[in-house]
């Protein structure tokens, strides 16, 4: 796998939310789905999730014109760049590329409220089986991230240990407690180790955006030697600890907190409100620093807010059990197909799309038994819709 060329296919034209199955074609063969749209590969049994997101932060779709600067790949300035995260998944490409173990999610929504992993959090009995959850969707190329939102989603020891250990491959990173908020956060009590990994873009969400593209195949090198499952674990997740304050953390200018990389929370938070994507806290907010703040409590409700894992299924939930599907199309009931669990994405996907006959051969491969009278049904219910 060529780094270079991966991110530059991947930031040919920008994926807003609602985009991101347009994306499959560069996923691994054999990645599935969960119960919310999802993308997730396993590679062996760990205690390790390495995750990213594939939509970026935009509303409308279109061509990506990149420019290039010496190390940095830019664009013409008539549009952002979504090395946000498309920098992360060219790592999870990688990774899997190179047969690192480990549970792979590529999450959607996340630029308007984490969507996708705020829904997926909710199954706690899945992923309460896991140490750690490792996102690589951070600004600039020094920070492993040990708070976000204020609030401490992993340990010192943890991010010392993983510091450490990317050393080996010549990268100096260090401790940042000025995280703001991504996918990880939303396992924090879930998951005792959730960090957020610099992956080397800068001037996100504007059309000054670029990445650092050396920076991110010295990172792909170091991160083949990580041994990720000796890591330590050390944060409870049923306990809150957060930052301490001083003034300055909010950007008026007299001492106190100390957020690392000399930027204060008042830059690195409530500065970097994106117009576009309405996810981040108001300037003008009444702030109760007293509060655990996330994205999750200020995004807009989502059909997945209210659905309860526990409630509807009467043992642990696996990916082999049975979707309640939107209520949009049916009640909350069980549905007593093998596959209706994925039958409910793609309604969700393509119940109001016409396909073209690629995509429906996409969903017949990745999704239907043929053999299978229910899948073949479905397979010619999707081949009138067909475009």
């Amino acid at each position: 796998m060529n780094i270079r060329d991966t991110f530059l296919k991947l930031t040919s034209k920008t994926y807003p939310y609602g985009t991101e199955r347009q994306l499959f074609s560069f996923l691994p063969k054999g990645v599935k789905q969960d119960l919310w749209g999802n993308y997730f590969y396993q590679i062996g049994d760990t205690k390790t999730i390495f995750a990213c997101h594939l939509d970026t932060a935009n509303k409308e779709q279109g061509p990506v014109k990149h420019v290039f600067d010496g190390d940095f790949i830019k664009t013409d300035g008539n549009s952002i760049l979504g090395a946000d995260d498309k920098a992360g998944v060219t790592i999870l490409l990688w990774l899997i590329e190179h047969k690192i173990p480990g549970t792979y999610y590529f999450f959607i929504g996340e630029e308007v409220g984490c969507i996708g992993s705020g829904a997926a959090a909710k199954d706690v009995t899945r992923f309460s089986k896991f140490d750690r959850i490792i996102s690589f969707d951070r600004r600039d190329i020094c920070s492993v991230i040990t708070h976000q939102s204020w609030t401490r989603t992993c340990s010192d020891a943890f991010a010392d240990g993983l510091i450490e250990q990317i050393e080996k491959g010549g990268l100096c990173l260090k401790k940042d407690d000025g995280g703001v908020y991504t996918d990880s956060a939303e396992f924090t009590d879930v998951i005792p180790e959730c960090t957020n990994i610099s992956v080397g873009y800068y001037g996100e969400h504007t059309h000054n955006e670029k990445q650092d593209i050396s920076f991110l195949q010295s990172l792909c090198e170091c991160l083949l030697l990580v041994d990720w499952e000796s890591l330590p674990t050390a944060r409870d997740p049923k306990k809150s600890e957060y930052k301490s304050f001083g003034y300055d953390d909010y950007g008026y200018g007299w001492g106190g907190g100390g957020v690392s990389a000399g930027a204060s929370i008042g830059n690195t938070y409530m500065k970097e409100y994106h117009s576009e994507a309405n996810f981040y806290l108001n300037d003008n907010e009444d702030h109760d620093y007293n509060k655990k703040k996330t994205r999750r409590s200020n995004k807009k409700k989502n059909k997945f807010d209210d659905f309860d894992i526990d409630k509807q299924f009467d043992d642990p939930f696996t990916d082999d059990d049975f979707l309640v599907t939107d209520d949009e199309f049916f009640e909350q009931v069980r549905i007593d197909t093998k596959k209706a669990f994925q039958y409910g994405i793609l309604k969700e996907l393509y119940f109001d799309d016409t396909l073209t006959e690629e995509e429906i051969e996409i969903v017949k491969q990745q999704y239907l038994d043929m053999s299978n009278p229910d899948d073949a049904d479905f397979a010619k219910h999707l081949n009138t819709n067909m475009k």
